[in-house]
């Protein structure tokens, strides 16, 4: 059987059990979550996206503003309380007076970075953090998350990003490397920098809130839209599934019709083969019974005679003996026809289980469809091991054999038209039994292989094909005698059908 005949099976059998259903609602659910935990990851993303370009761009400026005081070697900015003279400044003209008299104190690019923090801190939501592993001010010490950041700006000068906390308080934290340039080395060359060398960095930080804002909505957004969407395709679904069950339902009722329609025709075309497989021993034995009551008359007529001659009395009587001895055979065999076909009849129109010889069972049906074949050059050979005596659903197998030898003289050999050979053999292997039925005719191709076993297909549409004869062939194969079916075939080679079944026996009574 075909991969899409056998999903298709699946498919019939999950449809007609509603308690299978659960499985696609909960297949949908974990689709649906599958699809919204996609969602919230991009979002997260994208939250992670916004950060790294929210920190890069204040680091960006606060660089660019650190290189121009550097250029300029600093500058300078009245004393104030907020503006002291940076004591770690080592300078030539650190502090100076106006002609006017105001004093002023040099703002180096480190200081500038400090007094901009400060300000930052103060008017926005933000904190910026001038760092280094090597600070000239204590203040400039980092914390372990800046530590473990300038540590890896040594390895690979890569700028980083981390969300640090939980819930309001979560904050996003962005660091990226200061490197050593010219004017640079004014304040640093001291320390034993080189240009190019990683100095330190900068650190940003500001709240989660201000990003979770813009995106907490969204994934809200993407929630309700993913519920609905569940909820809607469920009842959908659930909607479909009842509507497609009945339909099927009421398909197999009529299906089971068309089959037992079929099982009847089946029958049909063997009763009519048997009447005339019947008719010829019953017609022999009708002359030979009239050639008898002809001789009886002649016997009679010769007894009233005034003088018999004894040879033509022996003569009468060997005549009649020779008649009612035909007669009697042919009657034998009448009654043995009539007697396979009431088992075979009998068995085919029940579902009864009963005692059968496996040997004879094929012997019937072979004799029961000889006359269908009686008219061909189609010989059938019978291969049974003598001696298996089985329990069970005879009638199953009957049908079978009959719809299989129907078949090859349908399709195999063109209505009877072609010669050919039907062998069929059957043996015991261990607990089941094994039935190899092969036919040297036409065969099928590979796509007509592919759809044999399915309900309705047929090479003959329009003309006597119904397209079950296989299909009841694998019904009863599996449902009837619980065992399994394999056909193989191709064209001008023939088919071979191996049937595969327990081979039980009549349960001991107590």
């Amino acid at each position: 059987m075909s991969l899409a005949t056998r999903l298709n099976r699946i498919t019939d059998t999950f449809i007609r059990r509603p308690a299978w259903w659960p499985l696609l609602i909960t297949f949908w659910a974990l689709v649906a979550l599958a699809s919204y935990a996609w969602h919230v990851r991009d979002l997260e993303n994208y939250a992670h996206t916004m950060a790294v370009l929210r920190g890069r761009l204040v680091f960006e400026m606060v660089e660019t503003t650190r290189l121009w005081a550097s250029q300029h070697s600093g500058v300078y900015a009245p004393v104030t309380a907020d503006t002291p003279p940076n004591p770690y400044l080592e300078v030539p003209e650190k502090t100076i007076v106006t002609p006017s008299g105001k004093t002023l104190t040099k703002i180096n690019p480190a200081y500038m970075t400090r007094q901009l923090g400060d300000l930052i801190a103060k008017e926005r939501d933000m904190r910026i953090h001038l760092t280094s592993l090597k600070p000239i001010n204590p203040g400039n010490r980092a914390d372990d998350w800046e530590s473990e950041a300038l540590a890896g700006f040594e390895r690979d000068r890569q700028e980083k990003i981390s969300i640090v906390g939980a819930g309001d308080t979560a904050v996003f934290r962005y660091m990226a490397p200061l490197e050593v340039k010219k004017p640079c080395m004014t304040c640093h060359e001291k320390q034993g920098y080189h240009i190019g060398d990683v100095r330190g960095g900068i650190s940003v930080t500001f709240p989660a809130t201000y990003i979770y804002g813009i995106i907490d909505p969204q994934k809200r957004g993407f929630l309700y839209i993913h519920i609905a969407a569940f909820a809607v395709f469920s009842l959908l679904a659930l909607g479909s599934l009842m509507a497609i069950r009945r339909h099927l339902i009421a398909l197999e009722a009529a299906r089971g019709e068309l089959i037992e329609t079929e099982k009847m025709a089946s029958l049909g075309r063997m009763v009519a083969g048997f009447a005339h497989e019947v008719n010829t021993p019953i017609g022999v034995a009708v002359g030979a019974v009239s050639q008898g009551n002809e001789v009886v008359s002649d016997f009679a007529k010769l007894l009233g005679r005034d003088e018999v001659d004894e040879d033509e009395i022996r003569d009468h009587l060997a005549t009649l003996n020779e008649t009612n001895s035909l007669a009697l055979s042919n009657l034998h065999r009448a009654a043995a026809l009539v007697q396979s076909f009431k088992r075979t009849a009998v068995d085919q129109t029940s579902a009864a289980v009963r005692d059968y010889d496996l040997a004879e069972v094929i012997e019937d049906v072979r004799q029961n469809m000889h006359g269908i074949f009686k008219k061909t050059q189609i010989n059938i050979t019978i291969r049974c091991t003598a001696g298996i005596k089985l329990y069970g659903p005879v009638g199953a197998l009957e049908q079978l054999l009959t719809n299989l030898m129907t078949n090859s003289r349908m399709h195999g050999f063109a209505d009877g038209t072609l010669p050919g050979a039907i062998v069929i053999g059957a043996w015991r292997e261990g607990e089941r039994i094994v039935i190899d039925y092969q036919d040297d005719g036409t065969g099928m191709s590979e796509d007509v292989l592919a759809h044999a076993f399915e309900p309705f297909f047929t090479t003959r549409r329009g003309s006597g094909g119904s397209g079950l004869g296989l299909y009841i062939v694998y019904d009863l194969a599996i449902h009837g005698l619980g065992g399994t079916i394999a056909c193989t075939s191709a064209l001008g080679k023939g088919v071979r059908v191996v049937l595969n079944y327990p081979a039980n026996t009549k349960p001991e009574t107590l």
